[in-house]
Order: structure tokens, then C-alpha cells, then sequence
């Protein structure tokens, strides 16, 4: 309690303009993304690694400077009223919610509850705010009204709506990066950037959507979101070497829910093959989802049949559901431990193969893709 109470003391006292992000899936990544940005065009500061619970919220706190001019903070949950009151010790300026799927789905009913409980942020903002909401969610809307009837100021962002504020109009492939032409409230700018990930895009949307609340964005430098790196475990690619064969890495094994896993599967089809190399699929069970642990883990097998993956490996209790489903050709392995794995992997990964692991952090996923990473040569 008298963590909160010097944290709330110290909210007062900020003259900072604080946003706050919640949502389902994307939220450290999307966090990061503003911090890094924005320090490059004023100073922010913003909560480290995933503090977004009751003791990492007030803690983050005690990071702002005196002469930020921006606090980025993220907010978790896995129960109703949680977002209440983090977001009451926060009081956000801009409140950012970025997706609603099952992610702690077990104290919750459905996907509407779900919504409610992350809506809970829009009563906390700060007379006159704003609220940035992903035009492609499905509570959209719902979420839209509810900030309109607390006078909030609403910008959105989509991959591709063009009544959002800030949506994509066109990708060019140039020969080693992507050229993003974005609509930011009618007017036009391109970005330059590495990958073309559908998480990627939606992070730099709803970052471009909240820099624009306070800045020009035709001033912005066009490579600002070149470099950026995704957060370890969510996302990040690396050249690996193992067994004497350099493979591409890439390392989602930091959590998972029905959204981000969709979201990582879905990424591993969009890589482009040079020549034969295959692409192979490691994933754990999603943990947390209460009664829907069944449906969406047999669901998932849908998502995989209709991607380019080679092989898919299992390594958990629910996940043998989705590999039972699995189309014959698709199917790799059930893995009994993680020797198992790092046995087959050594064995099987030929020079510019693919590999992605994903999994709920308690899997021990993560801390098998760290030491698989120990063998890194360099991100890319």
C-alpha cells in the first residue's frame, strides 16, 4: 500500500504527458517501440521489462524523470478490476488499447468480459484525453463509444480501414527493407522498415497514432522505426549456430495466447524462401485459458494446415491437440523433454532453415530458446 501511495505522490508531481497501454497481446513490444522513439525526439521514460502488474505498475513509477516529457506505462491483468486500478495510480493522459483475445482467459466467460475488464482503463483517463483504439479489433466500436461518452478524444489505427486515422496505404519491397506508405489523419508519409510482420505493423501504426497526439509527424525522420529490435522472446530474429549449421532463429517464447500465437504463425509463413530451406515450428501449450484450453488448441491446427510450415513439434499437455489435428505431412514430433528437442533440432536444422519457437512462459520455452541462443551470431 504505501508502495502505491508514493507512486500516486509522484504521478501528481510529473508534468509528463503519461500513456498507458493495455490490451491482450503486444503490450511491452508496443511500450518499447514508444519509449525508444520518443527518445529520440524529446525524453521518456518508460517501465521496464513486463512491469505491469500491481507491484511493477508503481514501481515504474519511480523512474520518471523530472524533466521527462513523456511516461510510458503498461497495464496487465487476469482478473476483473485489476485494470481499474492500475490505471487509477497511472492517471493516463493517452490511454492505448491495443487488442482483445483469450490471454488469462481462465477467470473470464468470454471475450466480452474480457473487454469489459480492459475497458476499465477508459474511465481513468484524465479530463480531456485521449483514447487510441485498433480499428481492426472487433470491440472496436464498443470500446469507441465508451470513450466518447467520457468526452475522450478517439484516434484509431488499421492495417488497412480508411476511416481509421492512421492506416497503411501501401508496402513496397525494396532490396533489403520495406517501404511503408502511411495515411496519418489525410496526409501521407513513408517509413522505412526491416519486416513487414503483422504485429510489427500494428506496433508502428499504434505508435504513429499516439507521437501524432502530440507531434507533427511529417517532421519525423523517415528510418525512425529502421532499427528497432523487438523485445527478446517476442519476436526477435538471430542467426544461430548449431552444429555447425547457421540457422535463422526465430524467438517467440516469451508467452503466448490464441491471438499472439495466430499472430507468430502467421509471421513464419510471410518469410520469403530463397532456395529449399525448410521452415520448422516448436510450440508449447498456452496456458491460462480455462475452459477454452481444448477448442483453441485444437483450433490452432487450422491456422498451421494453411501456412508453408514444414514440420511442427509439440512440447506440452494441451498442445497434443493441436498436433493430433495437424495435416499428416505437417506433423513432426511430440517431444517428451526439451533434450529430446535440442537432440532432434541439432540433428534435423540444415544450413538457412527456419526455426520458431513459441509457448506460455511456464512451458520452459523461453528458457530453452536462451539457450539455444547462446550459439547467436547476430540479430537480424
Amino acid at each position: 500500500i504505501s508502495l502505491t501511495n508514493i507512486s500516486k505522490k509522484i504521478r501528481l508531481n510529473s508534468l509528463a504527458n503519461i500513456i498507458a497501454i493495455t490490451g491482450s497481446c503486444g503490450k511491452t513490444s508496443l511500450k518499447e517501440l514508444l519509449g525508444k522513439v520518443f527518445n529520440k525526439i524529446s525524453k521518456a521514460s518508460y517501465s521496464p521489462k513486463s512491469y505491469n502488474n500491481k507491484y511493477g505498475v508503481p514501481l515504474s513509477l519511480f523512474n520518471i524523470n523530472k524533466n521527462d516529457d513523456f511516461g510510458i506505462f503498461e497495464i496487465g491483468m487476469d482478473k476483473k478490476g485489476e485494470v481499474d486500478s492500475l490505471s487509477k495510480i497511472i492517471k493516463p493522459d493517452v490511454g492505448v488499447i491495443t487488442n482483445i483475445s483469450y490471454a488469462h482467459a481462465k477467470n473470464f466467460k468470454n471475450l466480452e468480459q474480457i473487454a469489459k475488464a480492459k475497458s476499465e482503463i477508459i474511465n481513468n483517463i484524465n479530463t480531456n484525453g485521449s483514447l487510441v483504439l485498433n480499428a481492426d479489433d472487433s470491440f472496436f466500436k464498443k470500446h469507441k463509444k465508451l470513450g466518447l461518452n467520457k468526452n475522450l478524444k478517439i484516434y484509431s489505427f488499421s492495417l488497412n480501414k480508411p476511416d481509421a486515422n492512421v492506416y497503411i496505404k501501401k508496402i513496397t519491397k525494396l532490396k533489403n527493407k520495406f517501404k511503408i506508405l502511411i495515411n496519418i489523419n489525410k496526409q501521407q508519409k513513408k517509413f522505412f522498415v526491416k519486416s513487414i510482420f503483422e504485429s510489427n505493423l500494428k506496433n508502428m501504426l499504434a505508435a504513429i497514432t499516439v507521437i501524432s497526439i502530440f507531434r507533427d509527424i511529417k517532421k519525423l525522420n523517415e528510418n525512425i522505426f529502421y532499427n528497432f529490435v523487438n523485445p527478446k522472446g517476442r519476436g526477435d530474429i538471430s542467426k544461430i549456430k548449431i552444429k555447425r549449421k547457421i540457422i535463422k532463429f526465430i524467438d517467440e517464447s516469451y508467452n503466448a495466447n490464441p491471438l499472439s500465437m495466430g499472430s507468430a504463425i502467421k509471421n513464419l509463413n510471410s518469410f520469403k524462401r530463397e532456395r529449399n530451406e525448410k521452415k520448422l515450428l516448436l510450440i508449447g501449450d498456452m496456458l491460462e485459458l480455462g475452459a477454452h484450453t481444448k477448442k483453441f488448441h485444437k483450433d490452432l491446427s487450422k491456422e498451421i494446415n494453411r501456412t508453408d510450415i514444414d514440420k511442427v513439434f509439440v512440447y506440452g499437455k494441451y498442445v497434443k491437440d493441436t498436433y493430433n489435428y495437424l495435416a499428416s505431412k505437417k506433423k513432426g514430433k511430440v517431444f517428451h523433454n526439451l533434450i529430446e528437442a535440442r537432440k532432434c533440432f541439432e540433428k534435423i536444422l540444415k544450413d538457412n532453415d527456419f526455426l520458431m519457437i513459441k509457448g506460455s512462459n511456464a512451458t520452459g520455452l523461453n528458457a530453452f530458446s536462451k539457450s539455444i541462443k547462446k550459439g547467436q551470431i547476430n540479430a537480424i
